[in-house]
Order: C-alpha cells, then structure tokens, then sequence
C-alpha cells in the first residue's frame, strides 16, 4: 500500500498535468495546497463539460445546410421518369378468355386487373375466391396469380410511341429499362432501381447552354408517370404530385422547379447518424439494391407483411416466390389494409405504419409550378415535362465539424485549462504500469 501511495506520489509531484504537483510538494503550506486544490478541481471539471459539450456537437451538429447562390454555371439533372402501366382492358380481356374460357364470368377480368395493378386491396379476389366466399367459383384455381402480371402488363414497345428530349428524338426502350416495384413492372429513364445497371444513360440535363429543357413522351393507354430522384422507386404512397395519369386522347403539360443537393466530399467521412441521411451505396434492404426513402418504407412495409400476415404481395421486388401470398395472405393483407398503406410519424395516434427510414443525401427538391391538361384526337396520350427555369440556388451540405474538428478542440480545451497534450495521458501508463516494472 505504501509502494503504490509512493509510486502515486511520484506521479502527481512530475506529471505535467498543471498544479498538481503543487498540491503534493512537503513544504507547501496547507492554505497553499487548498487553493490549488480548488483551482485543480475547477479545471479539470471546465474542461471535463467543455469536451462533452464539443463532443454534443461533433454527434448532433456536424453538418451545416445551406442555400447556395454564388455560383449558377452548375449541370441540373432532370427527375428520373418511371412509367407505370394502370390498366389495359385489351390485354386483360386477351388474358382472361385464355385461362377461364370463352364466354366466362367477367367478374373474372375484374380479379385480373385487380391482382395485375394490385394497390393493396383485393375485393373482387376474395369475394369470388377468397376463404369468406359464399360459393367458391371452380375457376379459381385455374392459375397461380403471381403469374398474372408478367402475362398482362404491356412490354415496352406497346407502351411507348414517340419520346423526345428538347427537340432531340430518341429510341424509348433504349433507355426506358424494366424496374421491379410494389406497384408491379414500371419502365424508368436515368434511373439506377432499374433491372439494367450498365447500360448508357440519356444525359438529360439542362445549364446555361441547353436553357431549360422539356421531355416528350407518347404513351399507349392508361398509366401513371412519376416524377422521381435517380435512387426513388414508385410506390403505393408515392405524393400524388409527384404522379402525372395518362390517358388517350389527353395532352398534359407539367411545369415544374428542382432544387439539388451538393454533398462536400467530406460528408461521406460523416456518420450517418450525424448527418441524418444515407448515400445510395449504404443500403441495409432487400427490395432494392440502391437506398432511397421510397425505397426504404417499401422495405419496411414488406417486413410489415411478413410480421402481419407472414407473406408479401404478390408484387414486391426481389422476394423469394415461396414468401408470396395466396389466397388466405390476401384475406389478411386486405384486413390489414389501412396498417400497411399509410405511413405515420411514430408519436401519432392514428392507424399507420411507422417506419424510420432516414432520406437520401442526394435526393432533390422538386416543385410543380403549374399543370396543364386539354384534348387531343390522337389514340393515345400526351406528357409533356418542362423545367420552368434554370435554378438560380441550390442546397449545399458542408461538414462544419469533422473528426479533425472534434480533436482539436479537445486538444485546445486540455492544452488551456490543464497545460496537457496527449503525452501527459501516455504519462499515466508509464507511471503506474511501465515504470514500476522496470
């Protein structure tokens, strides 16, 4: 005991901790020590909440989010465009005459369309097959419905008749690729959720040189056109602005703003938990190679399903065939309906589902200024997407205090109200663990 009080002694008497040797040298007076007693403590505790206050900011203010306008000689990247198939009574009815007959109960072209653009419900489904029918039809069981889709759906060359960029034609299904979704089999351009990731990409892009573009497209038949970031998918909550429905014999115009995002090089160095946002490559789902927040809650409802029901929907993305839903799975999805198609924020009371996806840190703004539809007599339909303006400001995120940061403020705060640096806290080791060996 004496040795360590010893060895302990040595220590605070040759430490270059400031003041404490003054606390232990003989010929101090006991007034003496007192005061530096006091000073020690108050300093020690100075630096002690100093560093756990830099250390609150390093975790929760790391990042800076600014409007930048100082420079406009920027590139902006139009939306990825998804088009999304919504009905094809053509095809449906083709589709239906082959596997039930010819003639056959039309409630049966009914459950085609029903579970070939399923959207979370299936009332005809069940009420003609589902466990609760009154007489299940002998139709029922002709054909597996997770086969539906890929029979009914338009492939790409029925679904496009003309796309053209800023006056400039070109060949749609070169760039329009197959992109799985909740929502079933969509074409996307300049959208990295496609089947397809190494092919070419339309360079969609509007600056000073170009002046602000506009995209073209002839659409056959019904479907829905979203407006999305490169790393979003379409889904059953997709914001209804975000959405564009497309007819025959209907020209839309959508005027629309974008606002990007710039990353500082040294935000990927960030933490996600600090900067409160995830790059594409740092995805932890299933449903989708690439993170996005669309994506994410698409995760989150699927693993919904599977706690609720113990299956998914017959259209969820990238899941096993063996995890979809038969007849009994879409009773219960149908039952749970309103627990899985809206999201809530976790503190709300209302029915929902709660799901903590962080956004993408590359995600974009986008604003529709004004839309506009009339008729036309051509048999198909119209959209035309134009950016209003060249944006004159974008959002930029900056790391205002990194790894770096936080040790140097460390290394000041000790330096100032200690005298220390970081050999002082090597001084420690060698006192009480090397030197007593030697």
């Amino acid at each position: 005991m004496e040795e360590k009080l010893s060895y302990l002694r040595y220590f605070f008497l040759n430490t270059s901790f400031h003041g404490l040797h003054f606390i232990f040298e003989r010929e101090r007076h006991w007034t003496e020590r007192i005061f530096w007693i006091v000073c020690c403590v108050l300093s020690w505790l100075a630096s002690i909440l100093l560093i756990l206050s830099a250390w609150s900011d390093f975790r929760n203010n790391a990042i800076s989010f600014v409007v930048e306008t100082s420079y406009l000689d920027w590139d902006t990247h139009f939306p990825s465009i998804a088009v999304c198939e919504t009905d094809n009574q053509e095809r449906i009815s083709e589709f239906a005459d082959k596997t039930y007959g010819n003639p056959h109960d039309f409630n049966f072209n009914e459950i085609v369309k029903e579970l070939v653009y399923f959207k979370g419900l299936a009332f005809y489904t069940l009420q003609m097959c589902g466990p609760n029918a009154t007489v299940k039809h002998e139709d029922c069981d002709k054909r597996d419905f997770v086969d539906f889709s890929a029979e009914v759906r338009s492939p790409c060359s029925k679904m496009f008749q003309r796309c053209v960029w800023n006056d400039q034609e070109f060949n749609c299904c070169d760039y329009f690729h197959p992109m799985d979704t909740e929502v079933g089999m969509c074409f996307g351009v300049n959208s990295i959720q496609t089947r397809n990731k190494k092919v070419a990409r339309f360079p969609m892009i509007s600056n000073k040189k170009t002046g602000p573009c506009t995209l073209h497209l002839e659409i056959k038949g019904i479907a829905f056109v979203y407006l999305l970031g490169e790393q979003e998918v379409p889904t059953l909550t997709t914001f209804t602005t975000d959405v564009i429905q497309i007819s025959p014999h209907i020209h839309s115009k959508r005027y629309i703003s974008i606002r990007e995002i710039e990353n500082q090089p040294e935000v990927k160095d960030v933490s996600i938990e600090q900067r409160k946002c995830r790059f594409t490559y740092e995805s932890p789902l299933e449903v989708h190679d690439h993170y996005s927040y669309s994506a994410c809650c698409v995760d989150c409802r699927k693993k919904a399903q599977l706690e609720m029901c113990g299956c998914v929907h017959h259209l969820m993305p990238n899941v096993p065939k063996h995890l979809f839903c038969d007849i009994n799975g879409l009773y219960c999805l149908n039952m749970h309906y309103n627990n899985l198609i809206v999201l809530k924020a976790h503190w709300s009371n209302r029915t929902g589902l709660v799901c903590d996806c962080l956004p993408s840190c590359t995600e974009f703004e986008m604003s529709v200024v004004k839309d506009v539809k009339y008729g036309i007599k051509e048999d198909f339909g119209v959209v035309e997407i134009s950016l209003l303006r060249l944006p004159s400001e974008r959002y930029k995120r900056n790391v205002v205090r990194g790894q770096l940061d936080f040790v140097v403020s460390t290394g000041g705060i000790t330096a100032l109200f200690l005298g220390a640096s970081i050999l002082s806290f090597v001084e420690i080791v060698y006192y009480f663990f090397l030197r007593p060996l030697a």
